[in-house]
């Protein structure tokens, strides 16, 4: 038995470009073997580049998990608490991240086109130059997010607070912005949905 166990754990860890560092490395494994961990602990494993393309992590614990340059297209991060993540230059397009935290985490030239970040937390987080295309964002905390050099076109801001956000040549065409608090967000480069440049804040 525990042989079978170890082949497991060493099967799992070649699958993955960098080593395992986790709380739960038996979990790991399972994400590995099986292409979910819905509400596993991961928090802190070294995920880097690793291939989690529709993997099923609703509820996981993510708090401090390298993901960055991971595949995660069209993965369930449903309340998945990503506190502190790397996940720069991941792909998130498809993902569902509904109700996620994502606070102070790590997004820049990210991939989300097409997400679904209804309903999460991410004050704090960097999305400079991150690919929102047609993301849902309504009703998300983005509370002195990093969004600039970000491409929002089409994207749903319906009810999100952008209070303080930086949108230095962030790109909104087209998107939804209805009852969207943007009062304080910084404005420069910025284009508007309605396609015209905003630098009201440019010094």
């Amino acid at each position: 038995m525990k042989f079978k166990i170890l082949s497991t754990l060493v099967l799992a860890s070649s699958l993955l470009a960098t080593p395992i560092q986790a709380e739960n490395p038996a979990q790991v494994a399972q994400l590995q073997a099986t292409g979910g961990c819905p509400r596993c602990n991961l928090s802190g494993a070294d995920l880097n580049s690793a291939n989690l393309n529709s993997a099923n992590l609703s509820h996981a614990d993510l708090i401090n998990t390298r993901l960055d340059s991971a595949n995660l297209t069209a993965a369930d991060l449903t309340r998945a608490n990503l506190t502190s993540a790397i996940l720069t230059s991941a792909r998130l397009n498809g993902a569902t991240l509904w109700g996620a935290s994502l606070r102070a985490a790590s997004l820049s030239s990210a991939n989300l086109s097409g997400a679904n970040l209804s309903y999460g937390a991410l004050t704090g987080a960097n999305l400079s130059k991150a690919d929102l295309t047609g993301a849902d964002l309504s009703n998300a905390v983005l509370w002195d997010v990093n969004l600039s050099g970000a491409n929002l076109t089409g994207a749903n801001l319906t009810g999100a607070n952008l209070s303080r956000a930086n949108l230095t040549g962030a790109i909104l065409k087209d998107a939804n912005l209805m009852n969207t608090n943007i009062k304080s967000a910084v404005l420069c480069n910025t284009t508007t949905p309605k396609n015209n440049v905003n630098n009201r804040d440019c010094d």
